[in-house]
């Protein structure tokens, strides 16, 4: 009976050492588990955009002034001329009309000025003509004055008639009431003689005002002709012309002026993605159109969240994101290389 355990005993310990071995050896034949999958963040961001210069375009339009619609009566540049600023570049066929209200204005100057110089002259001369024809008058008017009085006494008498007397009278009144306007002609004349000892000579301010007011309007027409004459309000190429010679410029404007020397990308980044662009971060550009990359810096980031303009080809991708531009200059070689690309749209990466 004790044989027997003890047999049971040794088969119980060698069935456990046989077990322990089975499990090592499994556990050996069992590879260990992989190590955990680590994400390596996304550093770079893309998006489209599209090319542009980096002073903006500029639409050149047809000033709003006058009743009707000018039209264009010269184009004097073309598309892809280069313009300095202030070239000349259009006429409107309202110029004519605009000259000539220059020439009339110019003219009320130089009358204005000669009646000024007249009245001028006018109160530093002629009192002592005038003094003398006072003095004359006055005694015209004593000769009068006596004879008025002898023809009374001679028609009391009855020795003229009434009609000859009243002729007397007609005379003496004549000749009291040019005396006065000889005075007060002397009393104006005076009056300039004394304008240049810090009084006024009413006449010469009259032509004054007259001569300063005329200036006035001759500025207003030389104003309005220049205003006219469409300008380059900058250095650039001439990208688009909307009108030509004989057209009245429509919305669109007259061209559309851009300095293409120095381009920038203009790319519309997710708000989502917006955290990780940074001023400074490379960018990288490209197109089917461009034979090879163009390269450039961020360096403005827009403050405002705008609708998506620029839409992708990927019949999947969400037409209506919201966006924030970003401007990215090019370096100067692929701003020559993008120099004729303006409005292409690209795809651009932001980073890292």
């Amino acid at each position: 009976m004790v044989g027997r355990r003890t047999q049971l005993g040794l088969v119980a310990a060698g069935g456990a050492v046989v077990l322990a071995l089975g499990v090592g050896l499994l556990r050996r034949a069992t590879p260990p588990p992989p190590p955990p999958v680590v994400e390596r963040p996304i550093r770079t961001v893309t998006a489209l955009g599209r090319l542009e210069p980096v002073s903006a375009l500029r639409t050149i339009a047809a000033p709003l002034s006058g009743a009707g619609q000018p039209t264009l009566q010269a184009l004097l540049v073309d598309r892809g001329d280069a313009v300095q600023a202030g070239q000349l570049l259009a006429l409107l066929d309202n110029q004519p009309q605009l000259e000539a209200a220059v020439a009339a204005a110019r003219a009320e100057v130089n009358l204005a000025r000669s009646r000024l110089a007249i009245a001028r002259a006018d109160a530093g001369s002629g009192e002592d003509g005038q003094r003398a024809k006072v003095r004359s008058l006055e005694a015209q008017r004593r000769t009068a004055a006596t004879e008025a009085a002898r023809y009374q006494s001679l028609f009391t008498s009855g020795a003229v008639s009434a009609e000859e007397r009243d002729n007397r009278r007609l005379s003496l009144d004549t000749i009291t009431a040019s005396l006065q306007e000889a005075r007060v002609l002397l009393a104006r004349q005076q009056a300039r003689s004394s304008a240049g000892d810090g009084g006024v000579d009413l006449d010469v301010e009259a032509s004054r005002r007259v001569l300063e007011q005329a200036q006035a309007n001759l500025q207003r027409a030389i104003a309005a002709r220049d205003d006219n004459l469409i300008r380059a309000p900058i250095a650039g190429t001439v990208l688009q012309v909307f009108a030509r010679a004989g057209e009245a410029p429509g919305a669109a404007g007259i061209l559309q002026l851009g300095q293409t020397g120095r381009m920038q990308a203009v790319v519309e980044v997710y708000e989502s993605d917006l955290p990780r662009v940074r001023r400074g971060q490379p960018v990288r550009i490209t197109s089917p159109a461009l034979t090879q990359p163009l390269q450039g810096r961020v360096e403005q980031i827009g403050a405002i969240v705008l609708r998506q303009n620029l839409i992708n080809t990927d019949p999947s991708a969400n037409t209506d994101n919201r966006v924030v531009e970003v401007r990215a200059p090019l370096t100067p070689e692929s701003s020559r290389r993008a120099a004729g690309f303006t409005n292409l749209q690209v795809r651009v990466v932001i980073g890292p």
